[in-house]
């Protein structure tokens, strides 16, 4: 895994999100510039709708119960209607580019990570979200703490 540069993170937060609270509404909406290879995080209590584009290249993550555990759950659209792109491409791409959009995560929240230092154990699950059952998928890409 290649190391994020944190001048290319950007962190925006929004609504009544603070650096350090509250965990259980906080959202992640993950974009990116191809142009400047910088990415940004919205860190909200609902998506930032108004920073998604035609190309649909979001990465979305929030914090959720799984199985009485807490979680990093997400999703990214591989396949479906009016999604640009080959699904077999989309797939590649976002599962070769998840650890750089989770560096990012982690950096833009770092605040909220130090403070609760137990929290670098809480799983990522990503949904890719696809018509095609081949790349439905759902991904487990280990502790957010490993993208430090």
């Amino acid at each position: 895994m290649k190391k994020l540069s944190p001048k290319k993170v950007f962190a925006q937060y929004r609504d009544t999100m603070a650096p350090y609270e509250p965990l259980a509404e906080r959202k992640y909406t993950i974009t990116h510039s191809d142009v400047t290879a910088e990415l940004f995080v919205f860190i909200s209590c609902k998506f930032a709708e108004d920073q998604i584009n035609r190309m649909r290249d979001e990465v979305r993550i929030a914090w959720e119960q799984n199985n009485n555990k807490l979680a990093l759950m997400g999703s990214v659209i591989i396949a479906g209607k009016n999604i640009i792109g080959p699904p077999k491409i989309r797939n590649t791409i976002f599962y070769n580019e998840m650890p750089t959009a989770l560096q990012a995560l982690r950096q833009a929240d770092r605040f909220l990570f130090d403070k609760n230092p137990y929290l670098d154990n809480t799983p990522v699950l990503i949904h890719f979200i696809s018509s095609n059952p081949e790349y439905d998928k759902i991904h487990d890409f280990g502790p957010i703490g490993n993208y430090k």
